[in-house]
């Protein structure tokens, strides 16, 4: 299929073989996304906070972090007390719930964010029209709500 080879050869059924397939894309776009942010000592996973910090006007919380990202709880405070401790987020006890946090863009954090570049992802949709995005999008979103779904059956 591609001179890199086809991760799901060999595979005797086609959606887990496309599974593969748009496991092995989403990583390798995911290696030169952090390629791209290592000189800028900061993680993709923590350019993404930052990101969702920025949607939020400059403050959170870590539940709706989880929500966004999807990754585990613990993950999540975790990567907050690493980014606090580099001083892009601070931690602020909720005055209404005192167990929970607002999580709070640092002006560090802001002035970070805005140095961090998206090249990596330019590049990696370059190959595609504006026609072909919106016809991913369209079956991305399509995919995610039916997983969404599907683990909520769960």
């Amino acid at each position: 299929m591609t001179e890199h080879g086809d991760p799901g050869k060999g595979v005797i059924d086609a959606d887990f073989a496309l599974w593969r397939f748009l496991d092995h894309t989403r990583y390798m776009i995911f290696r030169q996304r952090e390629r791209e942010l290592s000189g800028l000592g900061v993680t993709p996973e923590q350019a993404h906070v930052l990101d969702i910090l920025r949607a939020s006007r400059g403050i959170t919380t870590i539940n709706e972090i989880v929500r966004m990202t999807q990754l585990r709880h613990h993950s999540i405070s975790t990567l907050i007390d690493r980014m606090s401790k580099q001083g892009l987020v601070t931690k602020v006890r909720d005055k209404q719930d005192k167990r929970a946090f607002q999580i709070v863009l640092t002006d560090k954090g802001s002035e970070l964010l805005s140095r961090i570049p998206v090249e990596s992802v330019k590049k990696a949709f370059a190959c595609l029209s504006d026609e072909e995005k919106g016809q991913l999008r369209s079956c991305l979103e399509q995919l995610l709500t039916h997983a969404y779904d599907l683990s909520i059956e769960q």
